[in-house]
């Protein structure tokens, strides 16, 4: 047995690959059969006696050396490709050691023939007993051996012979560079290694310049070098957080010729696209619809309200690159800040005649079963081993969550390993009969979403990272959630409908409550005790959806009329006391002492006396309760009652 050990993307396949191809060459066929022995079972992966009837079912790696033991005429070698722990890899003691035999619990004993061989390629031993690791011919394979270099060597070599002069000095002047800041200065919210970053860089790239040619538009070399920054940019620079991108923006402006101008003095790169028109660079500000609210209904559905923000617009930008060149983006960022409402958004673009689409969402208790099944069910048989969508479509399938399945005690999370095989190798090795036939999936392409990794958050298994291109959705910005709530509000409070009173309470609720929200954040912060003091965008959205459940009459000029609850006495004064009961349920409620929920009362009643007139506090200052579930009362005809 051979172990070939070392980080992600170091070139542990490519070097199997490239020693079975030599070999090949030289007279004798060499085969490689890869499987994960962690995405299945140990019964799925050896073989199982069934406890009633005592009929034996071979297991995948049981099939798989039963086959190669029978193969004469070419080498086969079988590589484990999953983390080590030692439970699967002590059954395999007698194959690695001079006997040389595979034995099964049903008794069978298949020998090891001259033609096979048992290869291993986990990232590391740390689960490895000494009784394997003394079995085994181990070579370390550093990151640091290949680094990025070959990688875009081989895809330079692949492209039109044009651009290689062009991207090769491009590649050589920027990315070890900013690599090493990166490294050194910088803290992305999450560890990825060197290789996957330019692998990332290398997707941006094909989807941008793929863009450019299908519209046969001539490219210059300052094209290429602005198309180049912004896929550096992204590629690099996607996992930082705000605060860390004028940084990285600074210190690229430091040695690179052709960066954007500013708008503003808060613009960095990150703000900036290369125009499909004139291929200049552009604002991202400038390319951002225009969101009119839905005036006409008055109980608007409030979670399907999208208004598109700069974030949201560039995050679909950059997932339709990865998407147009085959492949799979992950989203990273914290509760609350839009990621799967930006894929929602990007996939109801697709045409639904040539494309379809599967969400499947992960939890602790999502087994490798479940997900193979998922698939298997979104898919059918197209020819031989051949799996695709319906109707010859073409799918998406979003994976939110990804990074919530259990992590075992060895520290390997299964559900992922089968999701890395999937993306990886293209298929799932068949649990039914026949057992050991590898399913092939075409015409899926893949998105996935997750939470920032830390603070009790699993991370994934860098192996699975580098199949995915990866970008960090931080939260929005004052000015975004601002534009964002402003936009629900005047459309909700029209200067043309309600009176300039109404209207100029309305315009001031959204700034009171980030105001408020930013000050809870600060002071409620999570405890032993209190661990659900958590205060996210959902809380602000909270707030705004119920202002918007309360019907408008109540605040029309016309209605003024009615009687309110409490002191209140005008329409405006109705207004602030629904934005007071809304802060009161959606943040003084999770409050679990009395003395933090008057806190909450007493910054709430600073923030209306800081912006509103005196008279209009005093109708405020009694509580008024608002509820949808009051009717009027039906009178009995009979009884009069």
């Amino acid at each position: 047995g051979i172990m070939l050990v070392g980080p992600s993307g170091g070139g542990k396949s490519a070097i199997e690959e490239c020693l079975a191809g030599a070999l090949t060459e030289l007279g004798t066929k060499h085969v490689i059969w890869r499987m994960n022995p962690k995405a299945i079972t140990a019964p799925q992966m050896f073989g199982r006696m069934d406890a009633a009837t005592g009929d034996w079912t071979d297991g995948i790696f049981a099939v798989l050396w039963r086959r190669a033991a029978k193969n004469k005429n070419q080498n086969t070698w079988i590589v484990l490709d999953g983390p080590v722990d030692a439970i699967w890899i002590e059954n395999l003691n007698t194959v690695l050691d001079d006997n040389k035999v595979l034995t099964l619990a049903n008794g069978d004993r298949i020998l090891m023939t001259q033609a096979m061989k048992a290869m291993f390629e986990p990232e590391n031993l740390a689960n490895a007993s000494p009784a394997t690791v003394s079995r085994a011919g181990i070579i370390y394979v550093s990151d640091t051996e290949l680094g990025w270099e070959p990688v875009v060597k081989s895809w330079l070599q692949r492209r039109d012979p044009a651009e290689g002069p062009i991207l090769q000095p491009l590649f050589d002047k920027y990315v070890n560079r900013m690599l090493d800041y990166i490294r050194l200065n910088l803290h992305p919210v999450m560890f990825n290694e060197q290789v996957c970053q330019v692998n990332t860089l290398l997707t941006l790239l094909n989807g941008y310049i793929k863009t450019f040619k299908d519209q046969s538009k001539p490219l210059t070399e300052v094209h290429y070098e602005r198309i180049f920054l912004f896929c550096l940019t992204w590629a690099l620079g996607s996992l930082l957080e705000m605060k860390e991108r004028p940084m990285f923006d600074q210190e690229l402006r430091s040695f690179a010729s052709n960066m954007p101008s500013r708008e503003d003095d808060t613009d960095t790169i990150f703000e900036n696209m290369v125009s499909e028109v004139d291929m200049s660079w552009q604002h991202w500000r400038h390319i951002v619809p225009v969101w009119n609210y839905p005036k006409n209904e008055e109980k608007p559905k409030f979670a399907q309200l999208i208004i598109p923000t700069l974030d949201s617009v560039r995050f679909e930008r950059l997932l339709q690159l990865s998407y147009n060149v085959e492949k799979a983006s992950l989203l990273v960022g914290g509760p609350g800040t839009a990621k799967t409402s930006v894929i929602n958004q990007f996939i109801a673009r697709f045409n639904p005649e040539n494309t379809s689409y599967k969400t499947i969402t992960f939890s602790s208790l999502t087994t490798p079963q479940i997900f193979q099944i998922t698939i298997e069910g979104a898919v059918e048989k197209r020819q031989g081993r051949t799996y695709g969508p319906p109707g010859g479509k073409q799918m998406c399938v979003f994976i939110d969550d990804i990074s919530m399945p259990y992590i075992n005690e060895w520290g390997d999370q299964v559900t992922n390993e089968i999701v890395r095989q999937l993306l990886e190798q293209g298929g799932m090795y068949s649990l039914e009969k026949p057992i050991g036939d590898m399913k092939f999936v075409v015409d899926t392409r893949y998105v996935g979403a997750m939470n920032t990794p830390g603070g009790g958050k699993n991370d994934i298994p860098n192996r699975l990272k580098r199949q995915f291109a990866i970008f960090n959705v931080p939260l929005p910005s004052v000015a975004a959630i601002n534009g964002i709530f402003g936009k629900l509000l005047e459309g909700r409070f029209a200067p043309d409908v309600f009176n300039e009173e109404v209207v100029f309470v309305a315009s001031k609720l959204v700034p009171i409550t980030i105001t408020l929200w930013n000050k809870i954040q600060a002071k409620m912060l999570p405890t032993p005790a209190k661990f659900h003091y958590l205060f996210n965008m959902r809380e602000l959205s909270k707030v705004f959806q119920g202002v918007i459940l309360a019907t408008r009459d109540r605040f029309n000029k016309a209605g003024s009329a009615t009687s309110f609850g409490g002191n209140v006495a005008s329409p405006e004064g109705y207004l602030l006391a629904l934005w007071i009961h809304e802060c009161r349920r959606v943040f003084a409620d999770k409050l679990i002492s009395y003395e933090d929920k008057k806190w909450v009362d007493k910054t709430i009643f600073e923030l209306c006396k800081d912006n509103f007139a005196m008279d209009l506090i005093k109708q405020v200052e009694e509580p008024v309760y608002f509820v949808d579930f009051l009717r009027e009362p039906v009178t009995d005809d009979d009884t009069g009652e």
